[in-house]
């Protein structure tokens, strides 16, 4: 049997209760905030054995295993691997437009994780999908990419989602976006051999936006979320459960500017600020009040609250003078719109890969 000790001494160890009430959670991460181990440790396997130690347990396995979908063991699988394909359902008398990729190592029998990744205002799925990178990562990583359309209004064509508070035609026109998603991974669930417990949301200025009300109103069927550029505009955010995030901002940002007001793109509203948002997630999940960890990866910074419930982390990751692009990803086909240029896009800081490292770091409990 393999086992591992871990000794810990220190003023900024945290103050543990006598009698937990809550599962206690050990990680050992290296100096660039990867994670090497991760053991979750029920209530009832951990004790205040004196006023100075506490222990616990842990006999058999970690982390919960894979919950599988409808779609596991399908002889034939329902899109190409390797290949990005594209795909349509119907939702609230709206004919919805997504890609799917599933990676070569897709066998049809091992349930793999989705993630959600929802392109920002004027764009498209497919857009995002390369912006992103993200096929790219997730065959080499092992996992299913979404990359979803929003309804485009009908006098310009252009694309966005209802965030709640933002944006555009989507939110004027009240778009059904929340229960499109919900449908989008019913169809996943029941074509596809997917890890129910690990359907990750992510997504670029206001597709971070839409990301953030998923997890506010979805929580049931999304883990975790990643928002690039894009804070929390829902009127009432409530989830279910605690919810892992890890947001990812530039600190120059001039479209959703990191403190928060009105930005200069073409949104016309007042974005809720970096700070306001993250507090809001931190509170949701229980968090202590002191950040306990903060990494440097290369031209960002990323500070973390632990001491969550459920063994939830709330992040945040901001590149120094970032603007308002995805880090790590493709250039953008333009420099911004009229004036207002997108800004620094970071070549040191994947967002993709550090959005996975984060996912893949969460497993359901």
């Amino acid at each position: 049997m393999t086992q591992i000790g871990i000794e810990a001494r220190g003023a900024a160890l945290p103050d543990l209760p006598r009698s937990p009430t809550g599962s206690l959670t050990a990680q050992i991460a290296r100096d660039d905030g990867a994670i090497c181990f991760e053991a979750v440790f029920d209530a009832a396997h951990v004790s205040r054995t004196t006023a100075a130690r506490t222990s616990a347990r842990l006999h058999a396995r970690t982390g919960t295993p894979p919950l599988p979908s409808l779609g596991c063991g399908q002889a034939v699988p329902p899109y190409p691997p390797g290949v990005s394909t594209s795909d349509a359902l119907v939702h609230d008398a709206l004919t919805r437009t997504f890609r799917v990729y599933l990676p070569a190592s897709y066998d049809g029998s091992t349930p793999m994780p989705a993630v959600l990744n929802f392109h920002g205002g004027f764009g498209s799925g497919a857009q995002q999908e390369a912006s992103a990178r993200i096929t790219e990562l997730a065959s080499s990583a092992g996992f299913i990419a979404v990359s979803p359309d929003d309804v485009p209004d009908p006098t310009f064509g252009i694309r966005s989602w209802n965030g709640g508070g933002c944006c555009g035609f989507a939110m004027n026109s009240n778009v059904d976006d929340v229960g499109f998603v919900r449908a989008l991974v019913d169809r996943l669930e029941a074509s596809a051999c997917i890890d129910r417990r690990c359907v990750c949301a992510q997504g670029m200025s206001n597709g971070a936006i839409l990301s953030h009300r998923l997890a506010c109103e979805l929580a049931d069927r999304i883990r975790a979320i990643g928002p690039v550029a894009g804070t929390n505009m829902a009127a009432t955010c409530e989830p279910t459960r605690p919810v892992p995030v890890r947001a990812i901002h530039g600190s120059a940002d001039a479209f959703v500017r990191f403190g928060g007001g009105l930005g200069c793109g073409p949104g016309g509203i007042a974005y809720a600020s970096v700070p306001q948002t993250i507090d809001g997630w931190r509170g949701r999940a229980g968090c202590r009040d002191v950040s306990v960890r903060s990494v440097r990866l290369g031209d960002a910074v990323c500070s973390g609250f632990r001491g969550c419930a459920a063994g939830v982390d709330v992040e945040q990751c901001t590149v120094d003078n970032g603007g308002h692009v995805w880090p790590g990803g493709t250039a953008p086909v333009l420099p911004g719109i009229g004036s207002c240029l997108f800004g620094y896009r970071s070549q040191m800081f994947s967002a993709s890969q550090q959005l996975w490292s984060f996912y893949a770091a969460h497993p359901a409990r």
